[in-house]
């Protein structure tokens, strides 16, 4: 990762990297050693990641949470996309600030920490399965962890049954929450996330529509088949990647965000 960053930034030396237990590896770099912004993506889906690198577009450098294979499991309780994207992204600026215990100082080129929490509204459901969109099959039955999207897919068309077309209306919502990372310190755990909380940024993306009456497409993933965006026929699964990254929630969301990480 190190090398790959540093391969075609003109006059930078290479930065020294510091390989920690439970660190993929950690940057130490001089200050302004690159004006790139720097983004944690506080995930490990590989569609996410995707989405979010081919939205935002170059000028950003990106890591993902599989470069840091250490970072803390954040448990997703809060009853709004807001509260579970904030939980997340501050609990890793908060890691990241204080190394994790590292033995020795550690600075991580990340400027801010992007976590986002979505997931589907369906009218006719009373907007569920709201922030149990990905555990939504298994919600009821205390399985831990999140469902296999067919298993999601089919419990919605289960409870969709007998709803009329016209009264299948449903919106994609998304929240984006970005977190500075601070320089490295000591702090009480609690007065740092508390600060990390309030410099949090909040940037939301709606893409309204309604549900299909069978899955349909194979670009896609989680309800993407199921969902017929306003003005389309096709499903996002159908319509791909292009189209769904101008149209979605999360394009929606990641367009404020550029906007904002564009200002001077």
């Amino acid at each position: 990762m190190a090398s790959r960053l540093a391969t075609g930034v003109a006059g930078v030396a290479p930065p020294r990297v510091f390989p920690l237990p439970g660190f993929a590896s950690l940057l130490f770099l001089s200050p302004g050693a690159f004006s790139m912004t720097t983004l944690l993506i506080a995930t490990r889906n590989r569609h996410k990641v995707a989405e979010i690198r081919a939205v935002l577009g170059g000028g950003f450098a990106y890591l993902t949470l599989a470069d840091f294979p250490a970072a803390p499991a954040v448990l997703e309780d809060a009853d709004t996309f807001a509260g579970n994207a904030t939980k997340k992204a501050v609990a890793l600026a908060a890691w990241l600030t204080s190394a994790a215990g590292a033995p020795q100082p550690v600075v991580v080129d990340a400027s801010f920490v992007l976590a986002d929490d979505s997931g589907l509204e369906v009218d006719a459901l009373d907007g569920a399965p709201g922030v149990h969109s990905a555990r939504f099959a298994t919600a009821d039955t205390g399985q831990p962890g999140n469902a296999s999207d067919a298993d999601n897919n089919a419990k919605l068309l289960c409870l969709l049954r007998d709803v009329l077309a016209e009264k299948r209306t449903a919106r994609f919502r998304c929240v984006i929450a970005l977190t500075p990372v601070r320089p490295l310190r000591s702090a009480p755990p609690v007065a740092l996330e508390n600060e990390l909380r309030q410099a949090t940024e909040l940037f939301l993306g709606v893409c309204p529509g309604r549900i299909g009456f069978e899955p349909r497409g194979d670009k896609g993933f989680g309800y993407d088949p199921l969902f017929v965006p306003d003005g389309y026929e096709c499903t996002l699964a159908e319509l791909g990647e292009a189209v769904k990254n101008q149209i979605s929630h999360r394009a929606h969301a990641l367009a404020k965000l550029k906007q904002r990480l564009r200002r001077p």
